[in-house]
């Protein structure tokens, strides 16, 4: 019996097919150039953009703060004091340094 090979009846290259397999010593260097590569690329746009940032934070702010309207006082024209209450303010004025 002998035995049949149908990979060569059917015409593959099994050299071809194994280096086409992500294991192949050949899948594994690109795929660790092709990272490199990456790696490379990220960390200079990474590079790139901190520098765009820190440009951004160095330039001094052109726009004056927001002036803010002063509040217009209601004048009292006259306070009313009960007699219990100026009795406590005439104590307290008497009392000087006691408190």
């Amino acid at each position: 019996m002998t035995e049949v090979s149908w990979a060569k009846e059917l015409g593959i290259d099994m050299g071809k097919l194994y280096a086409e397999s992500p294991m192949s010593g050949q899948s594994i260097r690109q795929e660790r150039k092709i990272s490199k590569r990456a790696a490379d690329y990220w960390a200079h746009e990474r590079f790139l953009a901190q520098l765009h940032r820190d440009a951004e934070d160095t330039i001094p702010d052109t726009q004056p703060e927001p002036v803010k309207p002063a509040r217009k006082r209601t004048k009292v024209k006259r306070y009313d004091f009960s007699d219990k209450q100026l009795q406590i303010a005439l104590r307290s004025l008497d009392a000087k340094d006691s408190v």
